[in-house]
């Protein structure tokens, strides 16, 4: 890791974002972020609920555990409950890395279920992923890294893929929370689809990215 690279990431995330995002590397349901890069906005179906469908349940959006409440709902597999939960969080500004990554899931596990829907979904879920990823979110930078390589919901793209990989391993808060290395398998297939000029570009970009709150 070069010396610019490991300022970018170690000294700007220690010194403005590790506390903001120590709690989205957990599950947590506080803290702001921006959602970065591209994120999707399937509607042509109400099924999962649109960008602006409130729930029909009693729901407060800014509540403290609302993104607690959502995740925990994707993990026990409710996530037909999750998306509406999740989407009226993003849409009233209580958006979080963890909310939109918890939503990018979300969509891939239904369209794991709706052949109908499978593509558009997928194409959501991705872009909230990457979103979750360029803004910081370790888990998602790992998603991102397979999303990106092997074109699931998005064009496949190497040298975003290597860019990503780059993040995820320079990420303080995936030491913090013992997130695991990338698999050997998606490093060999990812050194395997880059030339030599592309991984340059890949590290480039990976030096110019910043956390979202240096941005502002």
């Amino acid at each position: 890791m070069n010396k610019s690279f490991a300022g970018a990431i170690v000294t700007g995330w220690i010194a403005v974002c590790l506390p903001m995002h120590a709690a989205a590397q957990m599950g947590g349901g506080g803290g702001g972020g921006g959602t970065g890069g591209t994120t999707g906005s399937y509607s042509g179906d109400t099924t999962y609920g649109s960008p602006h469908q409130m729930p029909e349940k009693d729901f407060r959006p800014f509540s403290f555990d609302a993104g607690s409440k959502a995740e925990d709902l994707r993990l026990k597999g409710k996530c037909d409950e999750a998306i509406p939960l999740l989407r009226a969080l993003i849409d009233n500004g209580g958006s979080t890395e963890i909310s939109q990554f918890n939503l990018g899931l979300c969509l891939f596990d239904v369209a794991a279920k709706d052949a109908v829907h499978a593509a558009d979904l997928k194409e959501e879920g991705a872009g909230w992923i990457i979103g979750a990823a360029n803004a910081g979110l370790a888990r998602a930078q790992a998603r991102a890294v397979v999303l990106l390589l092997d074109g699931i919901g998005i064009a496949p793209d190497p040298v975003e893929a290597k860019k990503m990989a780059l993040l995820y391993k320079g990420n303080p808060t995936r030491y913090n929370f013992g997130l695991p290395d990338l698999a050997d398998d998606v490093n060999m297939r990812l050194d395997a689809a880059l030339t030599g000029p592309q991984r340059a570009e890949a590290r480039k970009r990976a030096n110019a990215w910043t956390p979202p709150a240096m941005q502002e």
